[in-house]
């Protein structure tokens, strides 16, 4: 667990050409099963939320975009050719805190279309593995996902993936524990010209910027490991600029008509769970053959718990699977797909997918892999 008292004095150390001064802490107490009513204002991110349309009525928001290429697939939903891009290379650091063999850095820095990202670098005290990006879900917060005083549906993963040896990028995922707020600052986003699906995959991808510049190593072996909504990110991310990076999605593996149809919902009438990326125009093929198409030969491990309703066998969990699993084989490329329904709800697991992380980060055939995105047409 990390020391709470450590954590009470904030070290403002300077990455770039200004600081910000910052009184956000990573104090967290028991959620006691909901976490996001005790991190969200505890962590100043309700403020930091709705500092974003503070920040529109500005005039400081841009629709420019000038990161990795994007599939013409997918440029609808991320309404651009390209991710956005971290501005000019300039993190703010909030704080340092000393854990149990291993750090964390939180930090702040602005993507060039005038969003600000927030997020947590975990970093290990001894020889780096590699260097994960982790996406966490909704309701969630980066501190959670390193401490694990009292776990939440992430289970601590980002302090165990550290222990394992790796850097961990975990930003925080624009909303404050609610599928309203993601959708109404969506829509203002959009109003503006800017995707949030976006903002949130160029948030994750910006992991290995934030590594270089915090801890002076780049040239990682680079994975993804998404979790629930984060999961759904990490799949659109390595589907959309076709690095092929191994990726692990928890909690996500359904058929989203018929979750769309299914008692989650109906029983819910009034209350909003559809996410905005159901609405969108063009939005991108959820997870099937049509994803498995951009994702091939991507490595990727799927992981869900037996009890997850939200992923549960009635839902097409299954079916999507053994749909991308042909696509994979047709490709010739069988073994780089594989699922573990473990013991357990909506929450990691990493039981088999750790192991899995670590072997193809480690594997000569990483390299061989990611070569094979310059072969890619996007």
């Amino acid at each position: 667990m990390i020391s709470r008292r450590a954590l009470s004095g904030l070290l403002m150390t300077l990455v770039g050409p200004s600081s910000r001064a910052g009184s956000d802490r990573l104090a967290l107490g028991h959620c006691q099963g909901s976490c996001a009513n005790v991190d969200l204002p505890t962590l100043g991110y309700d403020q930091f939320c709705r500092s974003l349309f503070d920040i529109a009525a500005s005039g400081r928001l841009h629709a420019v975009a000038t990161g990795s290429e994007i599939r013409g697939e997918m440029r609808s939903l991320f309404r651009a050719r390209r991710l956005y891009r971290p501005s000019r290379d300039e993190i703010r650091v909030l704080w340092r805190a000393p854990a149990d063999g291993f750090s964390v850095v939180k930090v702040e820095f602005d993507l060039e279309c005038g969003v600000p990202v927030r997020g947590c670098l975990g970093i290990p005290d001894g020889e780096f593995k590699g260097l994960i990006l982790l996406g966490h879900g909704m309701a969630s917060t980066p501190e959670r996902c390193f401490d694990d005083a009292d776990k939440d549906y992430m289970n601590a993963l980002g302090k165990r993936l550290c222990r394992d040896g790796y850097v961990v990028w975990c930003p925080y995922i624009v909303q404050i524990g609610n599928q309203e707020s993601q959708n109404n600052i969506a829509a203002m986003l959009a109003s503006h010209g800017i995707s949030a699906h976006n903002v949130s995959c160029a948030s994750l991808d910006a992991g290995e910027i934030v590594c270089r510049k915090l801890t002076g190593v780049s040239g990682l072996n680079v994975g993804v490991y998404g979790v629930s909504w984060g999961a759904f990110l990490a799949l659109h991310l390595e589907a959309a600029t076709g690095q092929m990076r191994p990726t692990v999605v928890s909690g996500y593996m359904r058929d989203e008509k018929k979750f769309l149809m299914s008692s989650v919902i109906t029983r819910n009438l009034g209350v909003e769970l559809a996410a905005y990326i159901h609405f969108s125009n063009g939005r991108a093929k959820y997870a099937g053959a049509e994803l498995a198409y951009l994702l091939c030969p991507c490595p990727l491990f799927v992981e869900i718990g037996s009890r997850d309703g939200a992923n549960a066998l009635e839902l097409g969990r299954d079916e999507k699977f053994s749909q991308m699993q042909s696509v994979y084989a047709s490709s010739g490329h069988p073994h780089l797909i594989d699922m573990d329904i473990f013991d357990g709800v909506h929450e990691v697991s990493g039981k088999r997918a750790r192991p899995w992380l670590s072997e193809r980060l480690a594997s000569p055939a990483y390299q061989d892999t990611s070569r094979l995105k310059n072969a890619i047409a996007l």
